[in-house]
């Protein structure tokens, strides 16, 4: 039996709902396992019903479709599953709306409550297709998933895996079945990727605590930073904050309340809580469920009270200088340090806009007027005013 979503038989899918960044429908293709652990997950305005439509690459004769549902927090605990064949129109296969984490949505004439599909997840909620369209699952080309409930009204609708189990249809030519058959064979084994035999062990689970999670997306935090208001988000989610801020012409502020950042309202490292996740990622990092969280703790990536000390000095008069001094005080590079902090190489001043020489060097506006009279950068290399850009950070 053969996963059809796998991404190495280049399925496609698309969706019209806007997704958060980094969260994008193609995660759940994608060849990526960074991206694929993801999943799907909407912009925060979004809400249900949200349509996801999957094409194959040949007509397949469906087993069963596998579902997890949960993306950190966020929750869809009602879906229904539509299929086509051919240039027919989309005909719903089943539905179900469950309390679970995922669902698994069967073909009622290979399975049956006692007799479930073999390698998922033994939590997840169980539905059958509907017997009246089995001749759309049994030649289905395209699967459309629709989303239409969230299991509270503060959850966005999400998907973190689909998977498509079956074989291809008799419909098939010879030359597809033989294609089909080499990709199979160069991907086997096709078993699900994240969805082993459930344990019922409870002692296999485990249970993040709830001060650990970043109060804006919910999820596991490295580098816990409280803000102003008393909340707590991860570093990366306050810098993708403060860079949609800036973008929009906007000084950093807290995201709760809108606050500006100043000298003496300023997101601060709290020691103590990275300390504790600290300890809970060591003590669980043989855990598949962390394997993709980066290490804070050994090396030159500890936050040292030194660190800690920057952050308690940083000035409230340029709140985006700010940030970056943080970030770079815990010795930890990223896109915002080469976009927040920049200088001029003649009078070494920082500035939101510079002129950029081919040679890659960046001048102030009084700057580059002096260097334009004799044409030649301080490094030596010449140039002319033609090739001079405008830059803006």
């Amino acid at each position: 039996m053969i996963n059809f979503l796998d991404p190495r038989f280049c399925p496609k899918v698309n969706s019209t709902a806007l997704a958060t960044d980094h969260y994008e429908v193609q995660n759940l293709i994608s060849l990526d396992p960074s991206a694929r652990s993801r999943g799907f997950l909407p912009y925060p305005i979004v809400k249900p019903p949200v349509v996801l439509d999957f094409e194959l690459i040949c007509p397949v004769n469906i087993h069963y479709i596998s579902i997890n549902a949960t993306v950190g927090s966020h929750r869809s605990s009602g879906i229904e599953i539509l299929g086509k064949s051919g240039s027919s129109e989309y005909v719903t296969i089943c539905r179900a709306i469950f309390d679970e984490p995922g669902v698994v949505f069967c073909n009622s004439r290979k399975y049956s409550m006692s007799n479930q599909p073999p390698n998922v997840n033994k939590r997840y909620h169980v539905a059958f297709f509907k017997s009246k369209s089995f001749r759309t699952f049994l030649n289905a080309d395209a699967i459309r998933v629709l989303i239409f409930r969230t299991n509270t009204r503060n959850t966005l609708p999400c998907l973190n895996t689909v998977q498509i189990w079956g074989l291809p249809a008799r419909v098939c030519s010879l030359k597809t079945r033989e294609t089909i058959k080499k990709l199979f064979d160069r991907t086997a084994p096709f078993y699900p990727t994240d969805e082993v035999p459930y344990s019922t062990n409870s002692s296999d689970e485990v249970i993040i605590p709830e001060d650990f999670k970043d109060n804006l997306t919910y999820e596991m935090m490295t580098i816990p930073m409280t803000l102003p208001s008393g909340k707590t988000v991860d570093l990366t989610t306050l810098e993708k904050h403060t860079e949609s801020e800036i973008s929009l012409g906007r000084k950093p502020c807290d995201p709760f309340t809108g606050l500006k950042f100043d000298k003496y309202k300023k997101p601060v490292l709290n020691p103590g809580l990275k300390t504790r996740i600290d300890m809970f990622l060591l003590q669980n990092s043989h855990k598949r469920e962390f394997f993709k969280l980066y290490r804070t703790v050994g090396g030159n990536t500890t936050v040292s009270d030194s660190s800690k000390r920057k952050y308690d000095e940083i000035s409230g008069d340029d709140d985006d200088k700010a940030i970056s001094k943080a970030k770079r005080s815990c010795n930890f590079v990223s896109f915002r340090d080469e976009v927040t902090v920049k200088l001029c190489i003649n009078c070494k001043h920082e500035n939101k806009s510079f002129y950029k020489l081919p040679c890659r060097h960046l001048y102030c506006r009084r700057c580059i007027l002096e260097a334009c009279r004799n044409l030649k950068c301080e490094c030596g290399k010449r140039f002319s005013t033609s090739d001079v850009k405008k830059c803006h950070f």
